[in-house]
């Protein structure tokens, strides 16, 4: 008997009447659903079809519904496999000639994209939107936490990623361990999240020292270092914003170096300021940088001779008319990485400076200038070429210019910081480490480090003369700048004993308030006309 066209072309199909009787079927069908020629499509007990849910689905409306053109389900015929398949339907007058298709790749493709969108395939914990939905299921309140490993990327800089990944499944599994009863979500590469019903104790301090208890990895001890921001809900809180708070609570950690904070409603407030200056701070980088941005000038004074030697350069930011302080602003440009566009305006505000000391008839060759330069900059490879062509365009003498680095700043990337010192200071540049004493910096660091003179914090020097114990760190500075043979420069010197205090222990340099405060540009000009025993030093 000569085959059909459909036979030839191995279509796995069935055709039925409307009363479900079997007409047509192909072998591949027939072996799927073990119906043959006659039967009654919807006299089998035991054909059941199902969604990607696996929701059961009418078999009426599969088999009989007329809007179907295709659609894609699952069938079972013994109660636990089931076949992914799609069905391409054909009606004719009494008849339906259905089309099948396995997909069942298609659909696992399928159903583990949609797994990976929920769930983080190496930890197996459930992404934010997942997570929220998850505790918005419970319908009860709890305790939302924030979990972060801060020691995580130096783990993987010194052992490896797999191990920093190793420290993160172990901070987990002690987290889980504890609290069964917890809804667990992936932040991100050394973060997760936590959500606590009410119904379960929960004792803060205890699971944060738990969490923080050194464990060992192939005979190596490691502290993990974990950070724990927290958010105590009511109930009546929208949990994906107490998820916020524990965000915004562990983002307070970091920056404050604390290691266990509960979420405050100041907190919200502080960073709504942080993001109202971020904003306005781009602002005013997309505009020219002396209308929003400038540079004042506090004086510096040799203690021997107390004769000007030159300025700090400071940056000063007004926000809808108010000063803004630069440890807070300067943090927000590093982080958007418009650091270097204040460098360099802060050069274009010196050529400015001296350019108007000069038509007063002033010879500026003896003046230093110094400048407070990030590591953000300094982890530029191009920072030093930056740097000297703005002083090659404003004819600047590398000489006249002292760069200020912070101690703390200096001991990150240690080896490659150090090098590109060197090469500035080859260039004729001087290197200040900047506030000392506040970094807690390794003397080992120091003796390899190459710099040119120390900087004295002024919280060691403000109430240097009634305190004894600052007077003990204070002079120990100035033995360790002896014996490294460096210069000593005292910030905050703002009253004669201070001065005479600073003097009498071998400080060269001295800047405050004692001699004045930060000058604008036309100010500092009046400043050093007025300093006549300078212009005669020099001149002498």
């Amino acid at each position: 008997m000569q085959k059909s066209l459909i036979e030839l072309l191995n279509i796995i199909y069935v055709a039925y009447e409307n009363d479900g009787t079997i007409t047509g079927i192909s072998d591949k069908a027939s072996d799927l659903i073990k119906l043959k020629v006659g039967d009654n499509i919807v006299n089998c007990p035991t054909l059941k079809f199902f969604d990607e849910d696996f929701a059961e689905l009418s078999s009426n409306e599969i088999l009989f519904e007329p809007c179907f053109d295709q659609l894609e389900v699952g069938v079972s015929i013994d109660n636990s496999n089931v076949h992914w398949v799609r069905f391409s339907y054909t009606r004719k007058n009494t008849l339906t000639f259905v089309k099948v298709e396995l997909i069942e790749e298609l659909v696992a493709i399928r159903r583990l994209n949609k797994q990976l969108a929920i769930r983080d395939p190496h930890t197996g914990l459930l992404y934010r939107e997942a997570f929220v939905s998850k505790v918005q299921e419970l319908d009860t309140y709890g305790i939302m936490c924030c979990i972060r490993i801060c020691n995580y990327q130096r783990i993987s800089e010194v052992w490896n990623i797999g191990v920093a990944n190793l420290v993160f499944m172990e901070v987990l599994s002690r987290f889980q361990g504890d609290f069964e009863q917890g809804i667990f979500s992936k932040h991100s590469s050394d973060c997760f999240c936590v959500f606590v019903p009410h119904t379960t104790p929960i004792n803060i301090e205890a699971l944060y020292n738990h969490l923080n208890e050194p464990f060992e990895f192939n005979d190596s001890s490691f502290y993990s270092n974990v950070a724990l921001g927290y958010y105590k809900e009511s109930h009546k809180d929208d949990h994906e914003l107490s998820l916020n708070k524990a965000e915004m609570a562990t983002f307070d950690v970091l920056s404050d170096k604390l290691r266990l904070v509960e979420f405050q409603e100041g907190l919200a407030r502080q960073i709504e300021r942080q993001n109202k200056i971020e904003t306005a701070l781009r602002d005013s980088f997309h505009q020219d940088l002396d209308k929003s941005f400038t540079v004042v000038l506090q004086p510096l004074h040799d203690t021997k001779t107390e004769c000007l030697i030159g300025a700090e350069c400071l940056m000063r930011w007004t926000l809808e008319g108010k000063p803004i302080s630069p440890a807070e602003f300067i943090p927000i440009v590093e982080s958007t990485g418009d650091i270097n566009k204040l460098t360099l305006f802060t050069l274009s505000q010196i050529r400015k400076t001296v350019e108007h000391l000069q038509s007063e008839g002033m010879d500026c060759k003896h003046y230093m200038f110094a400048i407070n330069i990030s590591v953000v900059e300094i982890l530029d490879v191009k920072f030093e070429s930056k740097l000297l062509a703005a002083l090659a365009q404003h004819n600047i003498d590398p000489k006249r210019i002292k760069l200020e680095l912070t101690e703390s700043a200096l001991i990150d990337n240690f080896s490659y910081v150090n090098e590109v010192l060197v090469s500035l200071q080859s260039k004729g540049f001087t290197i200040s480490i900047d506030d000392f004493g506040t970094g807690f910096s390794s003397l080992s660091y120091l003796c390899k480090l190459n710099f040119d003179e120390i900087k004295i914090d002024r919280s060691f020097v403000t109430n240097v003369v009634k305190d004894s114990k600052l007077q003990s760190v204070f002079n120990s500075i100035v033995s360790l700048a002896k014996n490294l043979d460096k210069p000593l420069v005292a910030e905050g010197v703002e009253d004669m004993e201070q001065m005479i205090y600073a003097k009498a222990k071998g400080v060269q340099y001295v800047q405050g308030y004692y001699y004045s405060k930060p000058l604008p540009i036309d100010a500092f000009v009046e400043y050093v006309l007025e300093d006549k025993s300078s212009y005669l030093h020099f001149e002498s």
